[in-house]
């Protein structure tokens, strides 16, 4: 069965379950507030803090657009355009596709399966420079390496299309992007202070801002996988499963926290929790990769975690995050004096990790834990050092109606969610009412075009956060 058609059992399921109990389903709108920042290691000082301004973000997908930077400066667009570039040409003996891959409402590792499963091929042949936004209508750059690539001219798919495409030799490097341009619409209300937003954006611009990893970082809706990771790190690989399967988010719905408590309720039964989380193969498709495993091998914890390779390293990576951000915090707060760089507990030089050793102690490491990792091959050691400030480049900003129109480009492995962090108290969810969620070009707006041709592209899958997509049928 196709991605797609999992697709619709799957929101099949959802539907008939929310017409047994709406209450599991309800959305609540959720603001990044102090307490919410403080979980993934961000502490403002009171002087951003007492400034911010209340705005609500991606209530339509197209209200939050982004467009990656290539290594030469070539922006790929999200506006619609032809298969096969006008500018490049196709040679059917080259053994590398390059083309951009537009997608809306799903994430870059989901767009690429597909692709995959639809040439026959190995996801691994299909190399991308960044992760790109799920919530949001995003373009970037894609390689696809061996035969049967032109066959991607016939893929039709509602969350993703592909353009501009030609032949070439090699693929895209991981890392290989200047960085994103952004075109969001950040909505406000009848209370925003325009003066004191530009005042705001001009003191960033001037400044910079504090480069945290924000909360996209930390596998959202659940923000906890930074504690998944610090388990790998002591070597606690049965906890770190346990707590993988059973531990609710603090945004999921309470469906799927309550599915969670059966999970906790079942644990060591592998086979009874595969029946319990099999009607949904797309949402729940790591656990189900882990339990399938455990079935066969009960107590081999590392090896379940190996089941998900990909997931494991971005839980390592969340946990060296997440103590980045309070050490920046730290700083911050007691303001003093800030390097210019901070490296990551990502590479196998001591001095890097010593730069978090209360933090490190406070978490229950005493020691570099290289040992711990030993059973997972993907963990890539790497020296990786992050700035402390960065700044943004601010193309235009159209204040209108319904918010701010804002864009502006950041180098690459920057969050525009932490920018904005910087200008406004962010919501997202369901937005209150007072917000509104009238539909808006935002390049028409910013007189960059027009995005009609991408909203009628992406209108079946396209919904505004107003909607209750679970409304109780009567």
């Amino acid at each position: 069965m196709d991605r797609k058609k999992l697709k619709e059992e799957e929101l099949k399921i959802l539907l008939e379950e929310n017409k047994k109990n709406h209450s599991l389903f309800e959305r609540k709108p959720m603001v990044d507030d102090a307490h919410f920042l403080e979980n993934i290691g961000i502490s403002f000082p009171e002087n951003i803090k007492k400034n911010l301004i209340a705005g609500y973000v991606k209530i339509w997908p197209q209200d939050f657009l982004v467009e990656e930077v290539s290594k030469d400066s070539h922006v790929k667009t999200v506006l619609s355009g032809d298969f096969f570039s006008k500018e490049k040409g196709f040679n059917a003996t080259d053994p590398t596709l390059y083309a951009t891959l537009v997608k809306c409402e799903m994430s870059t590792f989901e767009a690429v399966e597909e692709i995959a499963s639809y040439l026959g091929t190995d996801v691994k042949k299909i190399q991308f420079a960044g992760i790109k936004d799920k919530d949001a209508i995003t373009a970037q750059q894609i390689s696809i390496r061996g035969d049967g690539a032109k066959k991607l001219k016939d893929l039709s798919y509602p969350y993703f299309f592909i353009k501009d495409a030609y032949s070439s030799n090699g693929a895209v490097e991981v890392g290989g992007l200047k960085g994103n341009k952004f075109t969001l619409l950040i909505r406000t209300d009848k209370s925003f202070d325009k003066e004191k937003f530009k005042k705001n954006l001009r003191n960033i611009e001037e400044n910079g801002f504090f480069n945290f990893f924000y909360s996209q970082r930390f596998g959202s809706p659940r923000f906890i996988n930074w504690f998944w990771g610090l388990l790998i790190l002591k070597g606690e690989y049965k906890n770190a499963i346990t707590s993988f399967l059973c531990s609710a988010g603090q945004r999921e719905v309470d469906y799927f926290k309550n599915l969670r408590e059966k999970i906790r309720d079942n644990l060591g039964n592998w086979e009874k929790i595969n029946e319990i989380i099999k009607p949904f193969p797309l949402i729940l498709c790591n656990e189900l990769r882990v339990i399938k495993y455990l079935r066969d091998n009960p107590s081999n914890f590392a090896g379940a975690l190996n089941q998900i390779p990909e997931q494991t390293q971005m839980w390592i990576y969340a946990y060296a995050s997440l103590i980045f951000n309070r050490k920046v915090s730290e700083l911050a707060l007691e303001g003093k004096p800030l390097p210019e760089k901070l490296p990551l507990i990502l590479s196998k030089d001591q001095n890097d990790w010593a730069e978090y050793s209360d933090f490190l102690k406070e978490d229950g490491i005493s020691a570099m834990p290289l040992n711990n990792l030993k059973p997972f091959q993907n963990i890539q050691w790497k020296k990786r050092e992050i700035k402390v400030k960065e700044k943004a480049i601010v193309h235009d900003v159209k204040i209108i109606k319904e918010g701010v129109v804002l864009s502006f480009s950041l180098p690459k492995a920057c969050y525009a969610t932490n920018f904005l962090s910087h200008l406004f108290l962010l919501g997202s969810g369901m937005p209150p009412k007072n917000i509104s969620d009238k539909i808006i070009d935002t390049k028409e707006v910013l007189g960059e075009g027009s995005i009609k041709d991408l909203l009628e592209k992406f209108k079946d899958i396209s919904h505004s956060k107003k909607q209750d997509l679970f409304e109780k049928s009567e």
